[in-house]
């Protein structure tokens, strides 16, 4: 299902057939040396990825390698080995090497991974937006405590929630994910706020970042679904936050 909400299997008309293969088999890859030193980092309790050259970081480090070279502009970034990971645990090598392609071209994900990260920081200006607009209170209360966005919800988007949130919820957010687009992890990280809003506003500095980091592993994933999909998020919502994050970044601003 995934494969054809993200149309990855039609990148196959537009590059070679073999083009994993070949990206695979090419001798030098930029950034190999970062992806070797991650990859025991990826799920290191997954049965899959826990022994040490085993198929699962095998499969990992060659998909990883594949697509540095493919595009060498993104190369490689922290983040990209865990969306990696949980693909091949449904999928092929090949067909997560197409996942990858159609995540970060078709679903724009490139700029959450190229240097300055140009994408994360539009994202962290939305989400401040967002909390404004839907919990006020909140979102003063962290303005005092000088907790930002960038401060917790990096993973949050980099990863399309897999870092700290249970398998079950991962994969719904997924599904959710593929179908309609970014909105759903605005949606998440609201509803995360929202459903810790009341120890949130009592806690200082260091407990907030405790409490958010804790937070996706112990809401029930039907409580937090819920929760983020009946918050209300217009796609117009996000474009014009966009503009205003576009003029204040504008050169000569």
């Amino acid at each position: 299902v995934w494969q054809k909400l993200a149309l990855s299997r039609e990148l196959l008309q537009k590059h070679p057939v073999d083009i994993y293969e070949r990206m695979r088999r090419t001798p030098a890859a930029p950034c190999e040396d970062e992806i070797v030193r991650d990859i025991h980092r990826t799920f290191p309790k997954h049965v899959l990825y826990r022994d040490k050259k085993g198929l699962g970081q095998q499969q990992l480090l060659n998909v990883l390698r594949a697509y540095s070279v493919f595009n060498p502009e993104v190369g490689y970034c922290q983040g990209m080995g865990f969306i990696c990971g949980v693909l091949l645990m449904y999928m092929s090598e090949e067909d997560a090497f197409l996942m990858l392609i159609s995540l970060l071209e078709n679903y724009r994900m490139s700029g959450l991974f190229m240097p300055g990260l140009p994408l994360l920081n539009k994202y962290f200006f939305q989400l401040q937006r967002l909390l404004a607009m839907h919990l006020p209170s909140l979102c003063n209360h962290l303005a005092e405590q000088g907790v930002e966005p960038t401060i917790y919800a990096s993973k949050w988007f980099m990863t399309v929630c897999i870092c700290n949130f249970p398998f079950s919820t991962v994969v719904r957010i997924w599904d959710i994910f593929l179908a309609e687009g970014v909105k759903i992890i605005f949606r998440i990280a609201l509803a995360l706020l929202k459903l810790n809003q009341e120890a949130l506003l009592s806690e200082s500095f260091e407990q907030i970042l405790e409490t958010l980091k804790q937070a996706p592993s112990r809401v029930e994933s039907d409580t937090l679904i819920s929760v983020a999909l009946s918050i209300k998020l217009k796609n117009k919502t996000l474009k014009d936050i966009e503009s205003e994050w576009l003029a204040e970044t504008a050169p000569g601003m």
